[in-house]
């Protein structure tokens, strides 16, 4: 099954595969991912087990904030919005209404309010400031993601713990965990002399 994010250009004649049907990112609880960046030209990622992709995130357009992502769990946008009261919202498809809320901090740091009172810390967890995680309300680890700084492609390994598979949130706290990181990309690339 393929869906194209949007109407091929020249260069797209061939639409990538979106999610397979068959796994879930609850089944990947205990195991490792990875998230990569087929073609540097495109905002696009896909977080596969060896070459089955379990989940995609695709930019609407090449500029802005708003992206869909695409697994077995479900499908839901993101939005990262406000200057003075940052927040990335996250929505069904067709709908207006923000399911979860992911408030940062200028750290980078913050929490997810999501449906039923749930909260959700995401924090960096070590030194180098390069593996970041969301913890449940008990402080459980729930997953962390290691970007890979190789190469002009964003990637990353993702480690989803055993007790992720216990929430139901955690397909889409994979993804907005990445969402999150490619962004702090973004900014650290502006922030550079000559940056965008």
């Amino acid at each position: 099954m393929t869906i194209p994010s949007r109407p091929p250009g020249a260069s797209e004649l061939v639409a990538r595969p979106v999610a397979s049907n068959t796994r879930s990112i609850r089944d990947l609880a205990g195991r490792n991912a990875l998230w990569r960046q087929p073609s540097q030209l495109r905002q696009e990622y896909e977080m596969v087990v060896g070459e089955e992709i379990v989940a995609t995130l695709r930019w609407r357009k090449n500029v802005g904030t708003a992206a869909v992502a695409r697994s077995p769990d479900g499908t839901w946008s993101f939005k990262a919005a406000g200057f003075l009261n940052p927040r990335v919202s996250i929505r069904l498809p067709n709908s207006d209404y923000d399911f979860a809320v992911f408030r940062p901090r200028n750290t980078g740091e913050g929490v997810l309010e999501a449906m039923a009172d749930q909260r959700f810390a995401w924090r960096c967890v070590n030194f180098w400031q390069n593996t970041w995680a969301f913890f449940d309300s008990e402080g459980d680890r729930l997953l962390s993601i290691k970007p890979d700084s190789g190469g002009l492609k964003l990637g990353a390994q993702v480690s989803v713990e055993l007790k992720a598979s216990a929430h139901q949130e955690i397909g889409y706290l994979v993804v907005l965990g990445w969402y999150l990181m490619v962004l702090m990309a973004e900014d650290a690339v502006a922030a550079q002399p000559g940056g965008a």
